[in-house]
């Protein structure tokens, strides 16, 4: 059996990752729809907030994987894989389990400040610490760029989170019953994906080298995505329940746009670590612009469809404004396509811009721009605009990536 070249393989990633994508995602937006079929416009503007903040904290299961597949991606022999492997499943394990904590720790203090059921915010945070681990299967195929078994592993995480979160939302018809679901069905999916990744996969310490480059990565993810979904707790503070939930309509919409050219990145990624492999970042950058484009203009288009596919009838007034929120869904979709670039020649620098435009945006939000729908995302557009901008003229200016041998993380 001939070996497929680098371009066929690299296109069959990108139709299994691809496929695996667009169904998870699917079905996550599917929840929402639900949600926002059965909930009052003020509860799913609590659900919103509360998926917003789930989103902010499980950047460290993204990191999770993306540290994992970086160190499995420059590994040369067995025996490194094997302890590689077996160190990142410990680590998320001892992870999962200090946000399980925390969960139960700040249920009641985040559940006061955004009006939503403490106990959904306990079980929904608590949630992650599973996603950790199934994140840490997921970058084990990742790093081997065994594209196969990263799709089922990815599908098993979203349709557990997805399917739990709808029977929870059905049987309960509250916020709570979503987190409560989604707890139940994010354990199911961990489980599942571990076995399908690296089962028996299991180390005896953690390095300190590693502690550190997982703190990097966190710092950086945490920041893009406290970043791309701060505008929906802004919109929970500042505007009316009907508001926000109308707020929350249209983030729906940008999550879309943000996270549905995500295979690509997740393919690219590995490649991205090795030396001299620039054009890995130029084709993500290019196709990732693509679907944000086609997205976009189709919003502009048809936005009282979307509108009505997304949220329902009761929220069509958002549809001349629609095409807003997937505009800046595919604005920082290309932000993180570049951080990724940066992280994977472990980069330290690329972070700071991307924390200079969230104070922007929190101080002008905060300070001016918070009476209405419009001048919440209108502002939220612009700073991404200006931050992609950024970041590829910071691209630019880099040099050729350096290949980081695994020992330095050491």
């Amino acid at each position: 059996m001939s070996t497929p070249t680098p371009r066929a393989a690299l296109a069959k990633g990108l139709v299994f990752v691809g496929g695996a994508t667009m169904i998870g995602n699917a079905a996550a937006f599917l929840l929402t729809m639900i949600a926002a079929r059965i909930l009052t416009p003020d509860e799913f503007g609590a659900l919103g907030a509360l998926l917003g903040m789930l989103v902010i904290i499980s950047t460290i299961a993204i990191a999770t994987q993306a540290l994992t597949a970086r160190r499995v991606a420059v590994i040369t022999t067995d025996a490194e894989r094997t302890e590689v492997e077996g160190e990142a499943v410990r680590l998320a394990v001892l992870v999962g389990a200090a946000i399980f904590v925390a969960g139960l720790l700040l249920a009641w203090p985040l559940g006061t400040l955004f009006t939503i059921p403490p106990v959904a915010v306990a079980a929904g945070i608590a949630s992650l610490g599973f996603v950790v681990v199934g994140s840490a299967a997921m970058g084990i195929a990742q790093g081997r760029e065994e594209h196969l078994r990263l799709s089922w592993s990815f599908l098993a995480n979203q349709l557990g989170r997805a399917i739990g979160g709808a029977i929870g939302v059905l049987v309960l018809h509250s916020v709570i019953g979503v987190g409560v679901g989604v707890f139940f069905g994010c354990a199911a999916g961990a489980f599942v994906a571990y076995r399908i990744a690296c089962p028996g996969a299991w180390g005896t310490h953690v390095s300190r080298g590693v502690a550190t480059e997982f703190g990097h990565v966190v710092h950086a993810l945490f920041v893009l995505f406290t970043l791309t979904n701060i505008d929906v707790l802004l919109a929970r503070l500042f505007l009316d329940g009907d508001q926000s939930g109308e707020y929350s309509v249209g983030v729906q919409l940008a999550k879309i746009a943000f996270f549905l050219p995500g295979a690509i990145v997740v393919v690219l990624f590995p490649k991205m670590t090795a030396g001299g492999h620039r054009r890995a970042v130029y084709i993500a950058t290019g196709l990732t612009g693509l679907v944000g484009l086609g997205i976009t203009l189709f919003s502009f288009l048809f936005g009282d469809f979307v509108v009505r596919v997304l949220g329902g009838t009761q929220y069509t007034e958002l549809g001349s404004e629609v095409w807003l929120f997937a505009l800046e869904g595919s604005a920082f979709a290309l932000v993180q396509v570049l951080l990724y670039a940066r992280l994977a020649t472990q980069d330290r620098r690329a972070v700071f811009a991307v924390w200079a435009a969230l104070i922007v945006l929190v101080t002008v939000v905060v300070g001016w721009r918070h009476e209405t729908l419009a001048e919440i995302v209108t502002t939220v557009v612009a700073v991404s605009l200006v931050l992609t901008v950024a970041g590829l003229i910071m691209d630019r200016r880099q040099g050729p990536n350096i290949p980081v041998p695994i020992e330095s993380a050491e």
